[in-house]
């Protein structure tokens, strides 16, 4: 999963609150493994205080999407690991392994997304792309290491997203199942 987002509110019309993967690592750890705070901390290679601040950044970070209505975007941060971070592009689970698999531990698909390492985005792929307004259209070019959602469209001031990124095409296909509806709903008249 990329994140989490509100009921009934379309993405482009949500702000995002980020959740870092080490920050997400650290609640999986800590609140969901029930590992103490030292124990989660040596897994993560890192001191206990750090570990500390991750854990309490990633909790601001899903107290403020949860009261102020916002996404939990999980992306970016700054982590390093040994394992083999995937994600099932069929069941949408992450899976996590100290050895390459390209096979879901939970629905054995071979359709899986390398998170961190080779199949990931690398530093130096950031900036290429195109940030796009979905309520107007303006396509600009992206900003090397700042994100879409972050620039206002400078026609519209509307938040941006990423042309071609997951969640343009998940508003791509509501945009048509919308308009599919309507159709639908005219002939019907």
């Amino acid at each position: 999963m990329d994140g989490f987002k509100p009921f009934g509110i379309p993405m482009p019309d949500l702000e995002p609150a980020v959740l870092l993967y080490e920050g997400y690592e650290s609640i999986r750890l800590v609140d969901y493994e029930g590992l103490s705070q030292e124990e989660a901390s040596k897994q993560m290679g890192v001191s206990r205080p750090t570990l500390t601040r991750i854990h309490d950044k990633a909790i601001k970070s899903i107290a403020q999407a949860f009261v102020e209505g916002k996404a939990i975007l999980i992306e970016g941060g700054d982590y390093h690991s040994d394992n083999y971070w995937y994600r099932c592009e069929d069941c949408k689970k992450l899976n996590v392994s100290p050895t390459e698999s390209r096979q879901c531990s939970y629905c054995n698909s071979k359709n899986m997304k390398r998170l961190n390492g080779a199949d990931s985005e690398s530093e130096s792929d950031i900036g290429n792309g195109i940030c796009i307004c979905v309520h107007c259209g303006l396509e600009i070019p992206h900003r090397k290491k700042q994100p879409c959602r972050e620039t206002n469209c400078p026609a519209c001031g509307k938040k941006m997203m990423r042309k071609g990124s997951y969640h343009h095409q998940l508003y791509i296909k509501k945009q048509e199942e919308n308009e599919n509806c309507s159709i639908n709903k005219r002939n019907a008249d």
